[in-house]
């Protein structure tokens, strides 16, 4: 699928809209209550339990889109979880996204959240990563690869967006919507990290979508580019690039 089939708002075969929104509404509550049930936050230097419960509630989460996809007669590769057509488009993606994600960060970062008094409290919860190789290792691999990469994208952009998408109808219209609305969603329920962290995961998932929709509906650069900014941000917390109390 190309891009300007993409901007149409052409969607692959879906389910009727109350169908549609009926996998909404359970998955963005099952999503709000797993959350808080297990936060992310309290794995921050817990236990083996703490530790399981982060990437055990995506895949549970995954899980019920999967049942959700299988009733209207789809599976993850109706949604975009698929061999992208090209490695070199991928690529361009991935780079361009992450230029993307910078600059919207920046712009919250710089302008928004001190216009709005209010700051994100990321690194202050990741405060424990400094140093510690162990539990940097923890929140690279099973966490931010597994859960939030893979689990997220899988969630978000593939399910959500193209739910979404179909709710609305069609056309470039519905299309943009679905990404606005599935962003607001990313965002809400990231209130862990404080409103400045739901501002800045609901910029972010405005980029994914954007990157999901003119991608083609391949998951594939942003899962590669999801992983690429947790990297990066979980990095630099290691390594003390960032101050703690930021």
């Amino acid at each position: 699928m190309g891009m300007a089939a993409a901007m149409r708002g052409d969607t692959p075969p879906g389910t009727n809209r109350a169908a549609m929104a009926g996998g909404v509404a359970v998955t963005v509550l099952a999503c709000a209550a797993v959350l808080a049930l297990f936060p992310a936050d309290m794995a921050v230097g817990g236990g083996w339990a703490e530790r399981v419960a982060v990437p055990a509630r995506m895949a549970a989460l995954v899980l019920l889109a999967t049942l959700l996809l299988a009733r209207a007669g789809q599976g993850w590769r109706d949604v975009g979880l698929r061999a992208p057509a090209s490695a070199w488009r991928v690529l361009g993606l991935v780079l361009g996204g992450y230029v993307a994600v910078a600059a919207v960060g920046a712009a919250l970062t710089l302008a928004v959240l001190p216009a709005l008094g209010i700051a994100p409290k990321t690194a202050a919860l990741f405060a424990a990563l400094r140093g510690d190789t162990a539990e940097y290792l923890y929140w690279l691999l099973p966490v931010a690869w597994g859960s939030a990469a893979f689990g997220e994208e899988l969630l978000f952009r593939g399910f959500l967006q193209s739910r979404l998408e179909g709710l609305f109808g069609s056309g470039r219209g519905a299309a943009l919507l679905a990404v606005l609305a599935q962003a607001a969603i990313f965002g809400a329920l990231h209130a862990y990290q404080g409103p400045g962290g739901a501002l800045l995961a609901a910029g972010m998932g405005l980029v994914l979508g954007s990157v999901y929709l003119v991608g083609g509906r391949n998951l594939w650069p942003c899962i590669l580019l999801h992983g690429l900014v947790d990297t990066v941000s979980l990095t630099a917390l290691y390594l003390g690039a960032v101050p703690a109390g930021a």
